[in-house]
């Protein structure tokens, strides 16, 4: 019963905030309610105590425990910030279906052909939050907000044919020990390297997560970037611990190639974010260089590897959020004019600036914030494993953290546009009645700020006292079949 519930709750829920959408507060009150009774929901759901359901298994590890309530409660904080920011008429029941989706593909991870359809199915209902408009907007979607949600769209159904593929030769795959079997093995590597590494915008494939950054909402791309990807991510796991034996023996030199382009996306990502102007297409650009490190750390296949990969990956959700909701703040109408760049950011918007610097330097991995000990764990990873890419990865990290200082200096720490400056004396015939009255800026939203500082007390408790989420992960890891030695 508990396994029904944590699947179909959000599903009535949707339902419901969909038949009144129109109420706004109304309905982002009871979404918020929603996952916090879905948080509440996942301690009654028995770890490692597998069900059987229409002829499906399934089970909750404490992994996808972990992520499960680190996902819950970001959507319960996108949910209440949305009270205050501009979002879609149907983000509420989107983001529920989320959820749904989300819970039945950690619950359902040893049903690799179920779990494909889900992926797909939570890309569609990105999609359709991406480019779903406000109530009562009289504006179209805009011609490049359809271009980003179409190439979403293309990419990820790309992503799990391939993969639903890739399931099928596996289950067919017969181990006869001739050089057919060999390169089997190896089509069904390359497969699921190619499948995954759409969903996780690695190296070539990274163009549509800049893209979304720039033309959706900001709510909307934290949700794809910290539920769908990081999902995606687990699914990974999942199928390395369940086919392992199969795609990875003997493959040495595929499992090579894909850290080469874990190796290659960071620093892309980080050198593309260094060139950038538009502060949303950066933000994007430093997301993709954190999942090429993520993925590095993982297909080092060594237990370190794999704690730092996964243990980034749950810092991700945390600093994702601070970074995109700092950017909605800093976004917000202030009565100055919108088409002049503004470059006080950060004695604007205060809150906002410093929690947009914090997240930044906790994505970088910088200390004392959570991101360091998650990214000392994959440099240690790629020292064992020798080689140029430890020299590669810090200067990725190196190229990324002058791309943040950029954008601090360009964006945030300018001098302040409201500043008093000189009266020019009057003209003739001019009184002071004929002066333009002193611009009123509204203030920082308190709700909104008080979320920014709880999420940067967050970060820097997580870095502060990692111990408690590395006991999880490492307990995992020690079952796992495909750790290497």
């Amino acid at each position: 019963m508990a396994y029904l519930l944590l699947i179909l709750f959000p599903v009535a829920m949707a339902a419901c905030t969909f038949l009144l959408r129109t109420q706004t507060r109304f309905v982002l009150l009871a979404a918020t309610a929603t996952a916090l009774a879905e948080l509440a929901l996942l301690t009654a759901v028995p770890v490692d105590g597998p069900a059987r359901l229409l002829g499906l298994t399934l089970v909750l590890d404490p992994l996808s425990r972990l992520f499960l309530a680190a996902f819950f409660v970001i959507a319960a904080v996108a949910f209440a910030a949305a009270l205050k920011l501009p979002h879609g008429e149907n983000f509420v029941p989107i983001g529920l279906l989320l959820l749904t989706f989300t819970a039945a593909t950690l619950l359902l991870l040893q049903e690799p052909f179920v779990v494909a359809l889900l992926l797909i199915s939570a890309a569609v209902l990105a999609v359709l939050a991406v480019i779903d408009l406000p109530t009562g907007s009289p504006l179209l979607v805009g011609r490049s907000t359809l271009a980003a949600a179409l190439k979403y769209l293309v990419l990820m159904v790309v992503s799990g044919v391939v993969l639903y593929l890739a399931f099928v030769l596996v289950s067919i795959y017969e181990d006869t020990g001739t050089a057919q079997a060999f390169s089997a093995t190896r089509l069904i590597l390359a497969l699921i390297a190619v499948g995954f590494g759409l969903r996780l915008a690695m190296v070539p494939f990274h163009s549509w997560l800049p893209d979304l950054a720039e033309h959706a909402a900001p709510m909307v791309t934290m949700l794809i970037i910290t539920v769908i990807n990081i999902t995606s991510l687990l699914v990974l796991v999942s199928t390395l611990q369940y086919f392992g034996p199969i795609i990875l023996f003997d493959n040495d030199l595929a499992i090579a190639t894909m850290q080469a382009l874990g190796v290659a996306t960071a620093l892309l990502g980080a050198v593309l974010a260094l060139g950038q102007d538009n502060l949303r297409r950066a933000l994007g650009y430093l997301v993709v260089y954190d999942a090429g490190m993520v993925l590095y750390g993982l297909t080092t296949l060594t237990s370190v590897g794999l704690a730092g990969a996964l243990f980034e990956a749950f810092n991700q959700i945390a600093v994702v959020m601070l970074l995109f909701l700092s950017l909605s703040l800093l976004e917000q109408p202030d009565g100055r004019p919108s088409n002049v760049p503004r470059r006080d950011l950060l004695r604007r918007w205060p809150v906002a600036g410093v929690g947009f610097l914090v997240g930044g330097l906790a994505l970088l991995g910088l200390p004392p914030f959570n991101g360091f000990a998650s990214k000392l764990l994959i440099y240690q990873a790629a020292a064992q494993s020798g080689g140029p890419a430890l020299v590669l990865l810090l200067l990725s990290t190196v190229v990324a953290l002058l791309a943040l200082g950029r954008v601090a200096y360009e964006r945030l720490l300018g001098p302040s546009e409201d500043a008093a400056s000189d009266q020019s004396p009057l003209l003739l015939g001019e009184t002071d009645l004929d002066r333009l009255a002193p611009r009123a800026l509204t203030p920082e939203p308190r709700g909104l700020a008080v979320i920014v500082c709880a999420l940067i007390a967050l970060c820097l408790v997580v870095g502060l006292y990692p111990q408690p989420v590395l006991a999880t992960i490492n307990d995992v890891i020690q079952g796992l079949t495909f750790i290497r030695a």
